[in-house]
Parts: structure tokens; C-alpha cells; sequence
């Protein structure tokens, strides 16, 4: 008897249990009923009321924009105002509606987030004034061609870099993916371009090297001074070519990110743009004549300038000074150019040779005007040495220096 009300005591418990939990094992809610994912957002076991506002804020956010285009490791951004997107909203929650399904509230999300990925996208039209102006640009900046073998740096040596396959973009290929968008980064299939084969190219030394200070806490004219290095870092001179300190850095602007710093104007400094961007000339000139390079077309500023002695200056302005430089040597040639911890520095890498040089500078004759700083006249000789005898002395520039008021920061 015992025994048996012992039962009966045993299974009122578990009779109690099924009856508090049996609303909560068979509640069912709508929910999305499988590993559906929407922009990013995993939505398989979510509220169908939830999930749907997820999909249109997405939808909002795609809108506004902007769009990141991506190929490969290249990207680029483009904003509402210069592509907007139009989305098809209704068509996604439509899709989204053939997967809801009743399931008990109880489960956890991850029951319904197993299984194949199953990925909404939004059908879209895209309308820009340039439409395919757009396209095209996007297509330009994910593209890249092949490169061979060339000439780099490793911090401030010279290397050879190995070959690199390039990639190929076309605005079709923009226009495709735009048909169905699924996210606000947006992958574009770019094909490969293997690169040229071969090495032809010879190991360079370093054959001279210069320097300039400059003050790393005038700002502006510093920006100036990094702008106008990229002209010259990495170039390459074969034998015969000449290289353009105005080709290669082209008008200097605001748009191009110069700014107002102190140039010399007659016999005096004022603000001007792009100011500064003469001491980087002026570095690459002595480098230059350093490493025996010939020089077309050279000029001294009106007055003596502080980073250098008088003779040893390189003025350059758009459209009528300019720096031009020769390699008349047996082989290529390449130039370093940086800007950092308060120096200017240039170095020249070529194959090296038996001649050493240096630059000279003779004051021929002063011109003194009271108040100011005497006029000059300088020549400039370059001495050409061989295992340290003089074998050569050659004039390279003549500067005249208008006599000029004190320099003034």
C-alpha cells in the first residue's frame, strides 16, 4: 500500500509539469523558418514583424547610400548624389514572406539558421545625369594594369620589385551587379591580367645623395614640400630621356592640395602657392649634378634662398622655370625623394663609375645697396674627380641674385 501511494507521488509532479508547460510547447509564432539572410543580417528564427523592419531599414540605408565598389583589394565610394539607387522594396518583402512559417516560440534562433545560406537581394535601377560617365570611373578606379619587373624602395633603398598580375574592370560589369543589390558593398568579377614575363632589369647603387633642412613645424609650406616630392620619388631616366620637374608635377593648384606658404617675389618673400616647393628642386638639382647628370634647363631664384649657398638654388614656376634633368649616363638611372623629420633628401641610383664630383660655387661679384643683403653674381663649377685627382672643372650655372631685404619667417 505504501509502495503504491509512493507512485502516485512520484508522477503528480511530473503530471503538474506537462500540464504548466504544454500552452508554452505548442505557442506558435510566425517566424522566418530558415537560414535567410538579408544584407548582412542573419534572419532565420526571428519574428516576421522583426524581420521585416530589419529589411527595410537596410533598404533605406542602401538608399542613401553611399555605395563601396570592390574588386579585389582595389575599392572606391560613390555618393547618393552622383548615383542614386531606386529599390524595388516590395518585390525583397515578398521573397522574404515565401519563408515565413509557423514554429514554436520556444526554439532558439540557431535552430533555423542551419542548413544552405539563402541570401535576399534587392532588385534595384540605378539613375545618375552621367550614368555612364559613373560606371565608367568605377570601372577605372577597380582596374589596374600588369606590372613587370621595375624599380621600388625598401624604406630608402632601391629594390626590384617582383612582377604583378593586373585586373580588368569593364562598366558592364558595374552595370550587372547593380541589377540586385545586397548590401551597401557591392563585390564587381574583375578578370586577371597576368603580367610580362622576364627580368631585364640591372641592380642599381646608390651614386649620390642630398639634403636640405627644413622647419617641421611651418605646416602648410611642409604639405607643399611632400606634394612636389611624389613628382620625383620612383622616376626613371634611361639613357638619353629627360625628365621635367613641370611635366611631372603639373600646375600646382588648390584642387591638387597646395597651399599658401612664402615664395620669393623680386627681392623679398611673400605668401604665395605652393610656396616651399623650390627647396625640393633645389635638393633633386644637387643630387643631380652630384651624380654627373646633365642640365637643359636650370635657374636661380632672385635672391639667395636659406637652405641652401647661393649657386647651388633651383628655381622652378609653372609654364616658365622649369628643372630639367639628362641622364647622360651608361645606364639607367632612378630617383629617391622624401620628406620627413625635418629633411629634404634626394638620392640618385645608377651603376657606379670611376668619377666622383662636386659642386663649387664662386661669388664673381657683389652689388651692395644699403639696407639690404648685397646683390651677387655667382658661377658655379662642377670639379669631376677621378680616385680623388681633380680631372675636370666645368662651369654648370650662373646665378644672378638681385640684392634683397633680410629673409623674414
Amino acid at each position: 500500500m505504501r509502495a503504491a501511494l509512493c507512485k502516485r507521488k512520484v508522477w503528480i509532479p511530473g503530471i503538474i509539469a506537462i500540464i504548466v508547460l504544454f500552452p508554452f510547447m505548442f505557442s506558435r509564432q510566425e517566424v522566418v523558418g530558415g537560414n535567410v539572410w538579408a544584407f548582412g543580417v542573419p534572419l532565420g528564427g526571428l519574428p516576421k514583424d522583426q524581420a521585416i523592419n530589419i529589411v527595410r531599414d537596410k533598404l533605406q540605408e542602401l538608399e542613401r547610400g553611399p555605395l563601396v565598389f570592390s574588386a579585389g583589394k582595389l575599392s572606391c565610394q560613390v555618393s547618393r548624389d552622383e548615383l542614386k539607387v531606386i529599390l524595388d522594396s516590395r518585390r525583397i518583402i515578398s521573397e522574404l514572406g515565401t519563408y515565413i512559417t509557423l514554429r514554436p516560440k520556444y526554439l532558439p534562433d540557431s535552430v533555423f539558421r542551419r542548413g544552405p545560406k539563402t541570401v535576399l537581394a534587392a532588385p534595384a535601377e540605378v539613375w545618375s545625369p552621367n550614368l555612364e560617365k559613373v560606371l565608367a570611373d568605377i570601372a577605372e578606379k577597380l582596374s589596374r594594369p600588369a606590372l613587370g619587373a621595375r624599380y621600388g624602395f625598401s624604406g630608402r633603398d632601391l629594390v626590384i620589385l617582383p612582377p604583378e598580375p593586373g585586373q580588368l574592370v569593364t562598366p558592364e560589369d558595374v552595370r550587372k551587379v547593380l541589377g540586385d543589390l545586397t548590401g551597401t558593398r557591392i563585390e564587381v568579377p574583375y578578370r586577371t591580367i597576368e603580367p610580362p614575363a622576364g627580368n631585364n632589369l640591372e641592380p642599381l647603387k646608390l651614386i649620390a645623395e642630398f639634403s636640405t633642412t627644413y622647419d617641421e613645424k611651418d605646416t602648410d609650406r611642409n604639405v607643399n614640400l611632400m606634394l612636389a616630392a611624389r613628382a620625383v620619388h620612383g622616376k626613371v631616366l634611361n639613357p638619353g630621356d629627360t625628365y621635367s620637374f613641370n611635366k611631372e608635377a603639373g600646375e600646382r593648384t588648390l584642387e591638387k592640395g597646395y597651399r599658401y606658404a612664402n615664395v620669393v617675389v623680386g627681392d623679398h618673400l611673400e605668401p604665395g602657392l605652393a610656396g616651399g616647393i623650390c627647396q625640393v628642386t633645389t635638393t633633386l638639382f644637387n643630387a643631380a649634378a652630384l651624380a654627373g647628370l646633365d642640365f637643359p634647363e636650370v635657374h636661380a631664384h632672385g635672391i639667395p634662398v636659406e637652405y641652401v649657398p647661393p649657386g647651388r638654388d633651383a628655381a622652378v614656376a609653372w609654364d616658365y622655370l622649369d628643372l630639367k634633368i639628362t641622364n647622360n649616363l651608361g645606364g639607367p638611372v632612378v630617383f629617391g625623394a622624401w620628406v620627413e623629420n625635418g629633411q629634404v633628401v634626394v638620392r640618385v641610383f645608377g651603376k657606379p663609375g670611376d668619377k666622383t664630383y662636386d659642386l663649387e660655387p664662386v661669388i664673381v661679384k657683389e652689388y651692395p645697396e644699403e639696407g639690404k643683403n648685397p646683390g651677387l653674381l655667382v658661377e658655379t663649377y662642377r670639379v669631376e674627380k677621378v680616385n680623388g685627382e681633380v680631372t675636370r672643372k666645368v662651369l654648370l650655372l650662373r646665378s644672378h641674385y638681385l640684392p634683397s631685404v633680410p629673409h623674414q619667417k
